[in-house]
């Protein structure tokens, strides 16, 4: 039917992988029962619309919507991903295109061929070009892609943008409102600040052995050494990446150690099945962790955080091998095979650290009265016409030089310049902003004045602001008719059900 997508095969290749990987990851995992060691491609995935649709449907949508990536719609993408992760993104696919047919606004593969012979990824030299085309037809379809699911995807893009401009189409910026956001975020604020600093309050800070006392009696039950964990277990390491080897070849090496894991997974759940005998009958390699704290596990294991949160909550006594855990590079499964309960910590092992955290208390309130006091001061001078500078010193604060920002352009070199900028641009001429968070501490801007300075580029920046904001109020009537459209459309993602059921 078409001839479509050449050159770039490597490019294409690491895309087309994540793609694999990402949809594996959320429709075809392990299941949490003990009956099931994986999703199978038949098994309900979803239900949207009254129709049930498979785990292998749900694959594919899953990786459609990485082509979606792919392809670079990223408007397409936004507006299929705002409900959640790839499984509601999936979901939405069905609904758009649902929604499209139904409004007889679907475009058919004439259009959306012609608009994806228009897309950066298939041009060279700029003009479209038939051999990366079928290049990366001849990829997709390694990987149960084909060019129709290009085409559909670029058939929902089009749709997608018809859609929005109905939703927003009689909306257009009115000439005060267009106005009002050009200043807002062109207008040069003129700035003088004073700073506050934390580390100064943390100086100043008294603790005493009573308040120490008291918020060690209060907290007793917070103070306890944590938990330790040792654990026995085989890791099922993935096949090494290699694109010069053959597709069946790496796909067969990959099934080889899913059936190592399924096999010590069926024999983990027959009747008093011990971990020790399993890794001897199997030939499997054990590996051991020594007592280790959540928070600090071993270096074979410590970028495993769904393997570290998997072991501190897995209970022997129910169940005396693990299911199957993914991790980033293959497989686990494990056994506890010792237990350090945590124990109560006394006052003298942990009176230090309170009186840290009292300091910082003391220093976090020290910090929000000297601002707010000296605010106060501030603003009652200012509005005696006293000037900040002589106000500043008359406080023995610290007034640093006025500098010109924008909240369009911040000045780089300006530490937090964008959130003195955005606040100064809420606060009159002449007047203080409110408290500015800063990792020192706090601090304080005085808006010596704004200025709507002449630009030779303010024509094109002004339309630029009309078309931003309409596009923005498209996109919010858009969202909002399509969140009815998803309640409508009645969605339930029942492999999930499934899993916290089992």
């Amino acid at each position: 039917m078409l001839e479509f997508f050449r050159r770039h095969r490597g490019a294409f290749l690491i895309t087309v992988t994540v793609i694999i990987i990402i949809s594996f990851s959320v429709w075809g995992g392990w299941k949490s029962g003990r009956d099931s060691i994986m999703a199978q491609p038949t098994d309900p995935a979803f239900e949207v619309y009254g129709r049930t649709y498979t785990v292998a449907e749900a694959q594919r949508l899953s990786r459609r919507l990485n082509v979606t990536y792919m392809l670079q719609l990223f408007d397409l993408l936004s507006a299929l991903s705002r409900s959640g992760g790839q499984a509601d993104a999936a979901i939405n696919q069905v609904i758009l295109q649902t929604e499209l047919e139904r409004l007889g606004v679907m475009p058919d593969d004439a259009e959306a061929q012609a608009a994806m012979e228009k897309l950066p990824a298939f041009m060279e030299n700029g003009v479209f070009s038939q051999q990366r085309a079928y290049n990366a037809q001849q990829m997709l379809g390694s990987y149960g892609l084909s060019a129709q699911d290009m085409l559909d995807i670029m058939k929902l893009s089009i749709g997608h943008a018809k859609l929005k401009d109905l939703a927003g189409k009689n909306y257009v910026a009115g000439p005060l409102e267009v106005e009002k956001s050009y200043a807002s975020e062109h207008q040069t604020l003129k700035v003088a600040t004073i700073s506050f600093s934390l580390e100064d309050q943390k100086k100043a800070a008294v603790v005493t052995d009573e308040e120490i006392q008291k918020y060690y009696d209060e907290n007793k039950e917070t103070y306890k050494t944590p938990e330790k964990r040792a654990v026995s277990y085989v890791f099922f390491e993935n096949p090494k990446e290699d694109d010069k080897k053959p597709l069946e070849e790496r796909q067969k090496a990959q099934r080889e150690v899913v059936d190592r894991v399924n096999k010590f997974n069926e024999a983990s759940i027959a009747p008093g099945a011990s971990f020790d005998a399993i890794v001897k009958d199997l030939k499997e390699a054990e590996l051991k962790a020594p007592l280790f704290e959540r928070e600090s596990p071993p270096d074979a294991i410590k970028d495993e955080a769904d393997l570290i949160a998997a072991i501190f909550a897995h209970n022997n006594q129910t169940r005396p091998v693990s299911d199957p855990v993914k991790g980033a590079k293959g497989y686990y499964i494990f056994t506890v095979t010792q237990t350090e309960e945590p124990r109560q910590q006394e006052l003298g092992e942990v009176k230090d650290k309170i009186k840290e955290t009292l300091t910082a208390q003391k220093a976090q309130e020290g910090l929000t009265k000297a601002v707010n006091d000296a605010r106060d001061a501030l603003a009652a001078g200012l509005k005696e016409g006293k000037k900040i500078e002589d106000l500043a010193k008359e406080l023995k604060l610290t007034l640093t030089p006025v500098t010109d920002l924008t909240i369009f352009a911040p000045p780089a070199e300006m530490p937090h310049a964008y959130e003195i900028a955005r606040a100064a641009r809420d606060t009159p001429a002449g007047g203080l902003t409110q408290s500015i968070d800063t990792d020192t501490g706090a601090l304080l801007a005085h808006v010596q004045a704004k200025e709507l300075r002449k630009r030779e580029d303010s024509a094109a920046l002004r339309e630029n602001m009309a078309a931003t904001r309409a596009s923005m109020e498209q996109n919010r009537l858009f969202e909002a008719w399509f969140s009815k459209l998803r309640e409508a459309a009645k969605p339930r993602t029942l492999l999930k059900e499934a899993e916290e059921q089992a």
